[in-house]
């Protein structure tokens, strides 16, 4: 099994930073079309001190 992280820094959750990661997601699926995705987790860090964090773990199997 493979991972595969996406991350962005001052997260926002509306507007262009989180429809960047969206599409950095939805690009690189299109370009592995014969990928398997096993488990997909989120995890959010950072707030009122720090700069939000958002990431995004793609756990995946590459089939023929």
């Amino acid at each position: 099994m493979k991972m595969k992280l996406f991350s962005m820094t001052d997260a926002k959750k509306e507007g262009a930073s989180l429809q960047d990661l969206v599409r950095q997601v939805n690009e690189w699926l299109a370009l592995h079309p014969n990928t398997r995705i096993r488990d997909i987790l989120q995890s959010p860090n950072g707030g009122s001190w720090m700069a939000s964090k958002l990431f995004i773990t793609v756990w995946y199997e590459e089939v023929s």
